[in-house]
């Protein structure tokens, strides 16, 4: 895979508007515009970024984003807190549902705590190249992927 870049981001609920807009600058020229697999990047990026800043600790966070033949892969790296990624079983919270939707959209995601003690999540979502449509946002075609080579450290591994 070839790596896009490495954002910076600081540990503030209001820049993640920012880790947003660069993916979609390293997105947009290889992929086209409103590309279905662009869109859904951006919006998995949202939801663990966010999770990076309100979880993880620390004072940055780091985006990492690859582009290889049939995937994108995003890694978000944070300075590692009290918790690792898990699912809060209340339909109705404010809160806790950034990893279903991590699990509907994306091909293959994953965590880790790195050697230096930060924790990675990382996803995968597949492109097709060129200016694909937006689809619909209720995909759930059921297909399962194959998992990538993890990273340092993974520890989970979860496919749809």
């Amino acid at each position: 895979m070839k790596h896009l870049g490495t954002c910076v981001v600081p540990s503030a609920p209001e820049n993640v508007v920012n880790g947003r807009r660069w993916l979609l600058g390293q997105l947009e020229p290889l992929l086209g515009a409103r590309h279905s697999a662009c869109e859904d990047s951006v919006l998995l990026l949202s939801e663990t970024l966010t999770n990076a800043i309100v979880h993880g600790g620390g004072d940055l966070v780091e985006v990492d984003a690859y582009v290889g033949t049939a995937n994108i892969r995003i890694e978000v790296t944070d300075e590692g807190g009290d918790s690792v990624p898990h699912h809060v079983d209340d339909p109705h919270g404010e809160h806790g549902r950034g990893l279903p939707i991590l699990a509907m959209l994306a091909k293959s995601w994953g965590f880790g705590q790195l050697d230096d003690g930060r924790l990675r999540v990382w996803f995968e979502v597949p492109h097709t190249g060129g200016s694909a449509p937006v689809r619909s946002p209720s995909r759930n075609d059921g297909t399962r992927g194959e998992a990538p080579a993890p990273s340092p450290g993974t520890a989970h591994i979860a496919d749809r």
